[in-house]
């Protein structure tokens, strides 16, 4: 247990520094090389991918470790998911096994970040056998440039699912002047908040959308500010309008999965051990190297001199996490050496 936590510690540390050096580098180069001004107005599906390395310092505050960045659900043109085989068929199995097909089924994938974890749903989340499965998908990324500063961040996702779903902004509109007149004049204790009545409504109006619908719904990246912190398959808590679990209907084959830098959040969504996915950096020298090789602009021809040893630096100053060897690549791709062959 001890080398374990002073494996995890050094990791850690490793993992800060190379935050540290790459950050804005990162936010600006998963964008496609551009700062985001601003993003759609509608969060549908997906979100555009662009994110600001920049927010107002009460956000700062609230998010210590590094900046967010919005996610959707296709895979950068940059990008291709390398030495996740396992990891990909347990989640495949999650979402096809057929024996549980109408159970109301929730899963958390969690790791550090940069180990891959959005890059796995995205691959599995436009798997054709998985597409025929669900209907509909919804790709929703839990930090959205859309969200205003003094908007329940709860409200807010629900919001964007809806919208996806096809649902108006007039009837979301509708929905939170509804929660204010019912509320008009009621001060008693006990009573509902507007913002509770209507995120009631909200989650009314999801599982009216979602009822008799085989749905798979991804929450990509929940951090504790998100407040996204409810059991989603409670089913207890029904009588509770507001809990996040009455908006996901029952019975019905749907899925959730969340991905979260934060264990004991994501067990507070989805419950039980078995609910939960760790996805971990990678052990094998060769798959960081394809991960680099990818990265690589597609104009060079990535030729070390000496490929075994290369490939454990790789290793090393990477951790074997993807995010850091697709940074390397940006930053310090190795030189071509037209004399040697690998």
């Amino acid at each position: 247990m001890d080398q374990d936590k002073e494996f995890k510690s050094e990791l850690d540390k490793k993992l800060g520094t190379i935050a540290s050096y790459f950050e804005k580098d990162y936010v600006i180069w998963l964008s496609g090389g551009k700062q985001s001004e601003s993003s759609s107005k509608h969060g549908n599906m997906s979100t555009n991918g662009d994110s600001s390395t920049t927010r107002n310092s009460s956000n700062k505050e609230r998010r210590p470790k590094t900046n967010r960045v919005e996610t959707k659900s296709e895979l950068p043109d940059h990008l291709a998911i390398r030495g996740f085989i396992n990891e990909e068929l347990f989640l495949k199995n999650f979402l096809l096994k057929r024996k549980e097909s109408q159970q109301f089924k929730t899963l958390a994938i969690v790791g550090k970040f940069g180990v891959g974890k959005t890059t796995l749903c995205q691959s599995v989340f436009k798997d054709e056998d998985v597409k025929r499965a669900y209907l509909p998908r919804i790709w929703v990324s839990m930090y959205s440039e859309e969200t205003k500063e003094d908007e329940d961040p709860k409200i807010a996702v629900v919001k964007r699912i809806l919208r996806s779903l096809g649902v108006e902004d007039e009837m979301l509109e509708h929905i939170k002047t509804d929660a204010k007149e019912d509320n008009s004049g009621k001060v008693e204790a006990g009573e509902e908040t507007d913002e509770e009545k209507q995120l009631s409504g909200l989650l009314h109006a999801l599982n009216s959308n979602l009822v008799g619908k085989k749905y798979l719904i991804v929450l990509d990246d929940v951090w504790e500010d998100n407040q996204w912190n409810q059991r989603l398959d409670d089913g207890k808590v029904q009588q509770e309008k507001s809990h996040l679990s009455c908006g996901f209907p029952k019975g019905f084959g749907g899925r959730v999965i969340v991905t979260s830098r934060d264990e004991k959040l994501a067990k507070k969504i989805v419950g039980e051990e078995e609910n939960l996915q760790r996805l971990f950096p990678r052990s094998d020298p060769e798959s960081v190297w394809e991960i680099y090789s990818d990265a690589v602009e597609t104009t060079m021809k990535v030729v070390p001199r000496y490929p075994v040893r290369f490939k454990q630096e790789l290793m090393d100053k990477s951790c074997g996490v993807p995010w850091a060897a697709q940074m390397l690549a940006k930053k310090s791709p190795v030189k071509v050496d037209e004399g040697d062959d690998m």
